[in-house]
């Protein structure tokens, strides 16, 4: 209804217009009349537009106008505005065009309410990016990162997420329009046949029907047709023009695998790792288990030995000591666990051993001169102090086999690697050239505006 009484006013107007500007049918005062531009672009004084209000309900999506008891007022309307039973107001717009009664003011909307428009916040190169396309797909990634419980992490982490996304959609719509710029028009013919192609084939795949087809990959990929054969062409088009543009570009040759080699000799070529134990008694508390320690020595026992013995006599001793009742206990009481005299068995710390062997590790003299020539398992001379004393050995040294440059598998690692970080160096150089010669918009004042709605929906 609304559409026709528009376009009656428009088709008025403009037979109106017309017979003023040929003077067909209307009078003599009419046909002398000047129309000159400015009339249409600055409106003569005296004229009053007529100003139709809009109910803040309708807004909030109300389409319940009536009063509590549901009374119309005296214009016919359900709340006084004149607006009749057509909550947009219609009718009043036809009325005052045939000099109705014009509608009672009414108060200001409330300009403090926000309305988010999520429309569009920008293009690049020519493409409109629209906030709804753009979230949609990373929609739960961005619910899951504000939900974190550090509050300013999960922000920082979301504004990091939404420019990284940002910037690889702007990526991909460069190299995609860079390539089909290329294309020759027997390479675009080409293409055009491919995709025919490919969408015959991708019915036939899907059932032989295009609806069964539409219905397959729209619960497979979320898309329909044209969308499968639009990424798969972009797709395409990106892999072929990245492949001639940065692949001649990474190249590694043998004096560059050679050099990483060197600058990882320490990785291919580990050193040995030497595993050091040690048994420290106290002086003072310990002096029994000292003696003991020094007749197994001196019995010839091995490190692992008198670590064992010492922790069952030591156990031992602290059960027949817990099972005895103290004056403040009452008999039968249970005995209290105890732990072990030396844990671990007696493993002190690992070291790496340097070039010059014991000599070049961060000890003492004195720890160095007993472990230098002693056997894997020996027991060393003890380190006697006022408080405690202390035996070492050397438990075993363990020597990681080492990988030549000469290994094929070295060298073709070697050589991926540096390939893989040539192509990101060389990608970006590329996408840095296809910036400053297509970006025609702000991408700053795109990526702050998308950030900022990232943050409305989903942070707050």
């Amino acid at each position: 209804m609304l559409r026709t009484r528009s376009s009656a006013i428009l088709l008025g107007s403009i037979g109106s217009l017309a017979c003023l500007l040929c003077g067909c049918g209307a009078s003599e005062e009419l046909r002398s009349t000047t129309v000159a531009l400015g009339d249409f672009s600055k409106p003569r004084t005296g004229i009053v537009p007529d100003a139709v209000p809009m109910d803040p309900r309708v807004l909030d999506g109300s389409r319940d106008l009536a009063d509590a008891d549901g009374a119309p007022s005296d214009d016919g309307s359900a709340d006084g505005t004149g607006m009749g039973d057509d909550p947009f107001g219609r009718a009043d717009v036809a009325g005052a065009g045939r000099g109705g009664r014009r509608a009672a003011p009414r108060a200001p909307l409330d300009e403090s309410r926000i309305w988010p428009v999520e429309s569009l916040v920008g293009q690049v190169n020519g493409r409109p990016i629209y906030a709804e396309e753009f979230f949609d797909p990373i929609e739960d990634q961005l619910r899951v990162i504000a939900a974190g419980a550090d509050r300013a992490q999960a922000r920082r982490t979301l504004e990091a997420f939404v420019a990284q996304r940002f910037k690889a959609a702007v990526d991909s719509e460069l190299v995609v329009a860079e390539a089909e710029s290329k294309l020759s028009p027997e390479q675009q013919a080409g293409l055009f046949a491919w995709l025919r192609s490919l969408q015959e084939e991708t019915i036939a795949q899907r059932g032989g029907i295009r609806a069964a087809a539409e219905e397959s990959l729209q619960e497979e990929e979320g898309g329909s047709i044209e969308d499968f054969l639009r990424i798969t062409r972009d797709t395409q088009l990106a892999r072929r023009l990245l492949n001639e543009r940065i692949e001649p570009r990474a190249i590694v040759s043998w004096r560059d695998v050679e050099q990483e080699y060197e600058r990882r000799r320490g990785e291919f070529n580990p050193r040995p790792q030497i595993r050091i134990g040690r048994v420290r008694l106290s002086v003072e508390t310990d002096a029994g288990a000292i003696e003991r320690v020094k007749a197994w020595v001196a019995e010839g026992k091995d490190f692992a030995t008198i670590v064992s013995e010492l922790n069952v006599s030591e156990l031992k001793a602290s059960e027949l000591k817990a099972s005895e009742p103290k004056a403040s206990e009452p008999k039968g009481s249970q005995p209290k666990g105890s732990q072990l005299k030396v844990a671990d068995g007696g493993l002190w710390n690992t070291f790496e051993l340097p070039e010059n062997g014991i000599a070049g590790l961060e000890f003492s003299d004195a720890i160095k001169s007993r472990l230098e020539g002693l056997a894997a398992g020996a027991v060393s001379r003890p380190i006697e102090s006022p408080d405690f004393v202390s035996w070492y050995a050397v438990l075993d040294i363990e020597t990681p086999g080492s990988r030549s440059i000469y290994d094929p598998d070295v060298q073709l690692s070697i050589e991926d690697e540096l390939r893989a970080r040539r192509r990101i160096i060389e990608r970006e150089r590329y996408y840095e050239s296809l910036r400053s010669r297509w970006v025609t918009d702000d991408i700053a004042r795109i990526e702050r505006k998308l950030i900022d709605i990232a943050l409305q929906r989903y942070w707050q």
